[in-house]
């Protein structure tokens, strides 16, 4: 093949095909560095990935033309740091578990305007807060506007380092005489007082899949409890 034909026909493929590959391999390499890392090692890396880039420009704008030695301390200092956390991300150096991975951190909890609150301030009833008061309760009624249907409530544990949660499950028996059932619809996390908790279901569960009545508990303390309904407005 002639150095002509070259010129016109296998460099106007090659070079485009080159950058692509180029460009795949550096967008692999960051999603792999932030998503398959740890926070706290995705934090790190991509800094050192930044820094390399940084000192790659300066570097290069420092020299109208880099001779073949500044030209591979040009290409290490901006291509180690991001193959280093793909590597790491990818498992091929370190150990990083599974769980810790930046891509199973849960997403941003967006909370629904009007969610319900139930407050915790002693150990044998739930109440409703209002102004700093609670109105003690053993029937939970749950209002909700009609644009949010997610099972989603604030729970505030007012009790000084004493653990409360409130778990929803279905009814056993009668609204006069309840009794909790073996089904969970969701349980909110155990938190130590004084403390708040926005929850939203993780399993995207809505208030009104829930039937009619249903039984709401703490866990730690199960003589808390009562029955749960939702109103209209």
């Amino acid at each position: 093949m002639t150095n002509d034909v070259r010129a016109r026909i296998v460099m106007p493929i090659l070079i485009p095909v080159l950058i692509l590959l180029s460009m795949a391999a550096f967008i692999g390499s960051i999603v792999a560095l932030l998503l398959f890392n740890t926070k706290s090692g995705a934090t790190m890396l991509a800094a050192v990935a930044a820094a390399g880039i940084l000192f790659t420009a300066s570097l290069a704008a420092g020299h109208d033309r880099l001779d073949t030695p500044r030209r591979a301390v040009v290409a290490f200092a901006a291509a180690l740091p991001l193959l280093a956390g793909a590597a790491v991300g990818f498992g091929l150096i370190g150990g990083v578990d599974d769980a810790d991975r930046m891509i199973n951190v849960e997403p941003l909890l967006v909370m629904p305007d009007g969610a319900p609150v139930i407050v915790a301030e002693n150990s044998q009833e739930f109440c409703l807060g209002d102004d700093g008061s609670c109105e003690p309760i053993d029937r939970w009624e749950v209002t909700l506007p009609p644009e949010s249907e997610a099972l989603a409530f604030v729970f505030d544990n007012r009790q000084v380092g004493i653990q409360h949660n409130v778990q929803i499950l279905d009814l056993a028996g009668s609204v006069e005489a309840p009794e909790p059932g073996s089904e969970a619809y969701t349980t909110s996390t155990l938190i130590t007082g004084p403390a708040q908790d926005p929850w939203v279901d993780p399993e995207g569960l809505a208030w009104t899949e829930l039937p009619e009545n249903w039984y709401f508990q703490c866990v730690v303390h199960p003589v808390m409890n009562g029955v749960g309904t939702i109103v209209s407005e």
